[in-house]
């Protein structure tokens, strides 16, 4: 009885590896919005980073600091956030030149942050932890520079698997256009599955001569990313390997 090659017998058992293994969720940065400021709800501003195409951040789920009246949550179904900071600061409440954003309820508000305390420069601290629910892959967009002072917001950020992987988008520089006006950093998370958890997370900008004691972030906004199924391309992967397999007979017969 004619035998395959080995190298088709290795095709074929990578194909239904491909189909039976369960893969680690992916972290990378995507790239900074620098021009659609306060308007993330605003779909007749083009939103050149919106992962599901309909010019509007957030469509999943977001959470967005209010000052004064404190946190708005709508998680996506697939995931949940929870604060890791241990204060969260109105600066409307006190000072007036925090910025103006879309209000997903109606109209605009005020931003608040959420902050840490920082003892030395370029001290990274936490801000957030996604818990996820669900399979999903989807894109995070962070929010900063929307106080009343550059040294408060992160000068780097990073989004890392915590639990279920070891997924690290690395620290990003987040001072890009550093001038108060409200930038977005964008991270997509692909092949997350239930349990999994990441973490938002930022390091304080040195001025001066020290570190800045306030850290933080103004909201996250959560897109769906489209990806390829592993299913699909594990059974495109056995249809190669069924195909070679049946070539090779047909030629040894020839």
């Amino acid at each position: 009885m004619n035998q395959l090659p080995c190298r088709l017998t290795t095709l074929t058992w990578l194909a239904i590896t491909a189909a039976t293994t369960t893969h680690a969720a992916s972290i990378s940065y995507v790239g900074a919005d620098l021009n659609t400021s306060g308007a993330w709800r605003t779909p007749s501003i083009l939103k050149p980073l919106d992962s599901d195409g309909n010019n509007v951040y957030g469509s999943a789920g977001y959470l967005l600091t209010r000052s004064p009246a404190g946190d708005l949550f709508s998680n996506p179904t697939y995931a949940s956030v929870v604060n890791l900071v241990s204060a969260f600061y109105g600066g409307a409440g006190t000072n007036p030149n925090y910025t103006t954003v879309d209000n997903p309820l109606g109209g605009t508000v005020k931003t608040g942050i959420w902050y840490a305390v920082g003892t030395f420069a370029n001290q990274e601290q936490d801000f957030a932890r996604i818990t996820v629910s669900l399979a999903s892959s989807f894109r995070i967009g962070v929010l900063v520079d929307e106080t009343d002072f550059i040294g408060i917001s992160p000068g780097q950020l990073r989004v890392r698997q915590t639990v279920g992987g070891t997924g690290d988008s690395t620290l990003v520089n987040a001072m890009l256009e550093a001038n108060l006006d409200t930038d977005w950093y964008f991270f997509n998370i692909v092949g997350a599955q239930p349990g999994d958890q990441f973490v938002i997370s930022g390091t304080d900008s040195r001025v001066g001569a020290g570190p800045v004691a306030s850290n933080g972030i103004g909201a996250i906004v959560f897109d769906n990313v489209a990806v390829p199924e592993t299913s699909t391309y594990a059974a495109g992967l056995v249809l190669t390997a069924f195909a070679g397999g049946t070539w090779w007979r047909a030629r040894r017969r020839a």
